[in-house]
């Protein structure tokens, strides 16, 4: 397509927007028409995962007349500044869009250094004093409030600068000491620090270069020659930044798995932890933040450049909103073609240039916005009465949005109504609000009824001793009087039933006893131990249920009853496969049948204790969440034992080869679980063929 043709569907789209925009602003923004706008809403809920919501933001009109703008701001004047990367020239608007003045003015250039030459980023003091990366001339100009030229900065000279540094400044920012933190186009090193008089004082917030466990295997063992063969890694570079109010900087860094978004203090420390701010968005060759903009508040403001998205987190990383598309998905008002500049000013409007379409669109809060905005920064500074009414608010326009849970509960907690906080977090499904909640609420119960507790505990350890003595006592007199022969007699008419259940609760007194009796004994029934491993799975199934949702790993509701199945029997009858098979090659003396029975018989641990641990966890806190822990380890080492145990007895192996046969029983169903994954995808993909073949010969016919 020629230059005049672009210019032409440039022209096109922008008429289009316009348009659009009119129809939209005659419409008005009723909340009926908010649900017809080009884009979803989308927030998180306490736990970070994502949820639609009611719309944030709406498009409320459009600013044109621009050529590539790459850069906007907006000053403590609510002056719009916009970098007219096209036009070399630097605009400043109202907040209509009024064009106020221009740099340079238009007119004929008195000085050739009021020139610029495809500017990228800018930058205004609180004396109005403007600095300009003016990128395509590779240095910083520096202009007064009136647009009239003061300095510039070019490249410095400093022995520690790299020899083969390029200094091509693209974003800029200036601290209270006047020092620069430029962001320079392809440096990795970080941002390039310049004093006032421009000369080299460091870098600062470089990025560390990400290491996986392969490159520290060949740090530790290639030669110093192989490793200079290796392709050389370099950390993420900083590509866009941006300053709050109390000087710290935010960078945009390119290239990371996590820590996509820094918030850096004076020190250069990561406050935000190197948070992974793309969990759910997409992968990094797909996904890019592009440029940031920061509130009075601390909420930041970021577009993404590939899917033309906006994204709206609060000061510690937490996201409120995401809205906003693709324009080639569907070309209307709300959507961009490739977004390259954000900035919000003092009534929380935010402006988004699009570098392609040549325009800048207004986004309006909704009332959800702005309850969400003021209960947000109320909590965050720990107002959480006043804050209240504002959720409280919010979950009537929205039900699900169950954050709001989590700021009342913060304000019940703070309230000294435990019992209501907790309710409340649960509702938000925050573990940590709700194990501090429950921490008050058993503390409180615990100084109300100790002594009554431990007074019923020393009576019932007074009546099992007594018991226990009495059983004794009666014990010996049947022994001298004969009955104990009778009882064995009777017993052994009991059915096999009995027997299963007898021989396991020796299993768990006596394993070495019980798992030989189980494997010689002929009482031994194949339908007990079915019933053992569908009781196994119950028990799973009831576990999960009862665990409360502090130390669940999903919530019972999403859990999959037939994932959880095959799960479960088929790990099981995969091992006792891959014993039997084992086995018999290693000529172990036990059957599938036999084999199956016993390695039902180790599951008495789960069987018995699993269900009262999952529920100790409804009496314990986050802070005890070792006690938790330790108990399930404990249980998986017992039924591990026992499956060892069953192995070698019912094999009639000694020690060594019951270690021989586990250790290759394992490797083989490794073996069979990967072979089972690659015939299951062969399998999905013929019926794929299959399926598509005979769609298309149907089309045909």
């Amino acid at each position: 397509m020629t230059n005049w043709g672009k210019a032409m569907r440039r022209v096109l789209l922008k008429w289009m927007l316009s348009l659009t925009a009119i129809l939209i602003t005659l419409a008005g923004f009723a909340p009926a028409s908010e649900a017809a706008l080009p884009y979803r809403t989308m927030s998180t809920d306490a736990s970070g995962k994502p949820i639609p919501a009611p719309h944030g933001y709406v498009p409320d009109r459009l600013i044109d007349g621009l050529q590539n703008p790459e850069h906007i701001l907006i000053n403590a004047n609510e002056e719009l500044y916009v970098a007219d990367t096209g036009n070399d020239r630097v605009v400043i608007m109202d907040m209509e869009g009024q064009i106020l003045r221009t740099i340079p003015d238009g007119g004929e250039v008195a000085d050739q250094r009021e020139q610029l030459r495809r500017p990228e980023g800018l930058y205004v003091t609180d004396a109005g004093e403007l600095y300009v990366a003016d990128t395509g001339s590779r240095r910083i100009a520096v202009f007064d409030a009136e647009g009239r030229f003061v300095r510039e900065y070019t490249s410095p000279e400093s022995p520690y600068l790299p020899a083969n540094y390029l200094f091509v400044p693209a974003k800029i920012v200036l601290d209270n000491r006047g020092y620069m933190y430029i962001a320079n186009k392809g440096g990795y090193q970080g941002l390039l620090q310049l004093t006032s008089e421009g000369e080299f004082s460091g870098f600062f917030g470089a990025n560390k270069v990400p290491y996986s466990w392969i490159d520290r295997m060949k740090r530790r063992f290639y030669t110093e020659e192989q490793l200079r063969e290796e392709q050389q890694k370099l950390p993420g570079a900083i590509t866009n930044m941006a300053m709050d109010s109390r000087g710290f900087i935010y960078t945009v860094n390119r290239g990371l798995a996590q820590g996509e978004i820094k918030k850096l203090s004076l020190g250069g420390k990561d406050l935000l932890n190197d948070t992974d701010f793309s969990p759910d968005l997409g992968p990094l060759n797909r996904f890019s933040f592009e440029a940031i903009t920061v509130d009075r508040h601390g909420i930041m403001t970021v577009i993404e450049s590939a899917g033309g998205r906006i994204y709206q987190y609060d000061s510690e990383g937490k996201r409120l909103f995401q809205f906003g598309n693709d324009f080639s998905v569907s070309p209307r008002f709300g959507l961009f073609r490739r977004p390259t500049g954000v900035a919000v000013n003092q009534q929380g409007d935010l402006f988004v240039a699009d570098g392609d379409l040549g325009v800048i669109q207004v986004f309006k809060q909704t009332e959800f916005g702005e309850l969400v905005h003021q209960a947000v920064v109320l909590d965050e500074e720990g107002r959480y009465a006043e804050a209240k009414p504002v959720w409280e608010r919010i979950l009537v326009l929205d039900g699900m949005f169950n954050r709001a849970n989590q700021g009342i509960a913060k304000a019940e907690y703070a309230a000294g109504r435990y019992e209501e906080a907790r309710k409340h977090f649960a509702l938000a499904y925050d573990k940590e609000g709700y194990s501090e909640a429950f921490w008050q609420i058993r503390m409180s119960w615990l100084l109300r009824y100790f002594g009554s507790l431990a007074t019923l505990l020393a009576a019932a350890w007074a009546g099992g001793s007594l018991w226990a003595a009495i059983k004794r006592w009666r014990g010996r007199e049947m022994s001298d009087s004969g009955a104990a022969d009778e009882l064995q007699t009777a017993s052994s008419r009991k059915s096999s039933w009995h027997t299963g259940w007898r021989l396991l609760l020796r299993v768990l007194r006596q394993p070495v006893n019980g798992m030989y009796e189980i494997a010689n004994s002929p009482e031994t029934k194949l339908a007990f131990a079915f019933t053992l491993v569908a009781a196994a799975f119950a028990v799973h199934v009831a576990g999960l249920a009862v665990t409360s949702f502090v130390f669940a790993d999903t919530l019972f509701a999403d859990v999959s009853l037939l994932s959880e199945a095959l799960k479960f029997f088929l790990l099981f009858s995969g091992w006792i496969l891959s014993n039997y098979l084992v086995g018999s090659v290693m000529k172990g003396e036990g059957t599938l049948r036999k084999v199956f029975i016993v390695n039902s018989y180790a599951l008495a641990p789960f069987l018995f204790f699993n269900l009262p641990v999952r529920l100790m966890t409804n009496v314990l806190t986050l802070q005890e969440q070792a006690f938790f822990q330790i108990a399930i380890a404990g249980l998986v080492l017992w039924v591990l034992i026992l499956l060892f145990i069953a192995s070698q007895t019912v094999h009639n192996f000694n020690a060594k080869e019951a270690i021989g046969i586990n250790t290759v029983s394992l490797f083989t169903f490794a073996c069979i679980g990967i072979f089972g994954f690659a015939l299951i995808g062969l399998l999905y993909q013929a019926y794929d063929f299959f399926i598509q073949f005979g769609r298309e010969v149907i089309q045909r016919v």
